[in-house]
């Protein structure tokens, strides 16, 4: 018994002295540039028990896989993972050596050196769409950065906010929400300046149909960037979508006055205005009906508070038609170019024809001769209304027409804004009881492409 036990010590100090000399084999085959020789002796002592854990083993694996990047004439022997091997051959080099006899090369130059080598990694997986891999080495680089103690990584811009853009970047395009989430925070914690971080936040949220945590962001990137066009039109957006029309004129309102010739804040309030009014004519309508059922079924107080009600809409649609007007006439102001202030102008007048054919609708008369008379001022008040929305919508075509076509999607949108505007025009020709040129129109309307 005690010869098997001394013969298993034997053994055992045999193979440790078998996986030493492994270590300086190699390290004498990396001496004479035996490189793939040095590879696989190399390979194997990391891999047994008894070297697996000695810093020497991880020094020189780290070595020779480095000379291996470097040197094009040892491409055959680069592995496609070369660069995690040299990272985790620094790491566990630097985790391994208590007494630091490697740290001048592992931990001062080695370490460094791999995370420009998985940075690099990183943004080819990117290229190659392989977002996950991009992430995984994107996260080596990250782990180095609070070792670089010269700041050799921070000269060559590869500093903790560039790493986590690029992983957000990935996670993105990954559509991996949570990831996106956490680097995203990450940036804000580090306080990268820039707004589209938290855009992408808020829009995260929003998909995820959390409007309470992505008002939450937006609210604190408006604070850090309050003249942020993008911000304050993204805030809109979200506004316009909840219906919250008070607090969209608040908001609006506040932006124009940092951005007093911004035209595209000041057409989005007449498109407030404009909303509210339609909505106003909308009530005063159904109020009107209300009124005709309550005198039917003689209930003259609901009758009498319907109209009151019904002339209150009214009134509330003609102010806001007049504030979205001014603020259309004022965006063509700034920018005669701009073709939905235009077609909006026409469509508002064209709105404001229908209130003169309720009248003329409702005209009463014992006679023709007194028919005629009340009438044809309210036919001339009608054509020269309509006249005024033809114009508008004119020069709205106008601009359409000279808009560009040279890609399927510039194509696409000019023949969309010529369908529209042609379509209104048509209308306007057609309450002008002009039948040649509503014909006209409408044949040309039908001959574009879709």
């Amino acid at each position: 018994m005690k010869k098997l036990i001394l013969a298993l010590l034997i053994g055992a100090a045999f193979s440790s002295s078998a996986q030493k000399n492994k270590v300086e084999s190699a390290a004498l085959y990396l001496r004479n540039s035996e490189m793939e020789d040095a590879k696989n002796a190399i390979n194997l002592a990391v891999e047994h028990p008894d070297t697996k854990t000695d810093p020497k083993a991880w020094f020189y694996y780290a070595a020779i896989y480095d000379t291996i990047y470097r040197n094009p004439a040892y491409n055959n022997l680069a592995d496609q993972d070369l660069a995690e091997k040299f990272y985790t051959a620094c790491k566990k080099c630097i985790e391994y050596d208590s007494k630091e006899r490697y740290s001048y090369y592992c931990k001062d130059q080695g370490i460094i050196n791999s995370a420009f080598m998985t940075y690099s990694k990183g943004i080819s997986a990117y290229e190659a769409k392989d977002f996950k891999n991009a992430i995984k080495y994107y996260q080596m680089a990250l782990d180095v950065i609070p070792m670089d103690k010269n700041g050799d990584l921070k000269k060559n811009n590869l500093s903790e906010k560039n790493v986590y853009l690029y992983m957000a970047y990935a996670a993105i395009q990954d559509k991996d929400n949570v990831k996106t989430k956490l680097y995203l925070q990450k940036l804000m914690d580090l306080n990268y300046e820039d707004h589209i971080i938290y855009m992408q936040m808020v829009n995260i949220y929003l998909d995820e149909k959390d409007t309470a945590t992505a008002m939450k962001f937006l609210e604190s990137a408006r604070q850090k960037f309050p003249t942020e066009k993008d911000l304050i039109n993204q805030e809109l957006n979200i506004y316009i979508t909840q219906g919250k029309q008070d607090l969209l004129l608040e908001k609006i309102n506040s932006a124009i006055e940092l951005n007093p010739e911004d035209f595209q804040l000041i057409y989005v309030r007449g498109n407030v205005f404009d909303n509210i009014a339609s909505d106003e004519v909308k009530k005063a309508k159904l109020l009107k009906d209300s009124i005709t059922i309550y005198n039917k079924k003689k209930q003259v107080a609901k009758a009498q508070t319907a109209g009151k009600l019904a002339e209150l809409a009214a009134s509330n649609a003609k102010s806001n038609v007049k504030k979205a007007e001014a603020d259309y006439l004022k965006v063509l102001e700034l920018n005669p170019d701009y073709i939905d202030a235009y077609f909006n102008l026409g469509a508002m007048s064209n709105n404001r024809s229908s209130e003169i054919v309720e009248k003329i609708n409702n005209i009463t008369a014992s006679t023709q001769t007194e028919y005629d008379k009340k009438y044809k001022p309210l036919k001339d008040r009608q054509d020269s209304i309509l006249k005024v929305s033809l114009g508008y919508f004119n020069s709205a075509l106008a601009l359409a027409e000279n808009k560009k076509d040279d890609t399927p999607e510039a194509k696409k949108e000019k023949n969309a804004y010529l369908r529209d505007i042609l379509y209104s025009i048509q209308q306007v020709y057609a309450n002008l009881g002009d039948e040649k040129k509503t014909i006209e129109t409408k044949k040309r309307r039908e001959a574009i492409e879709d």
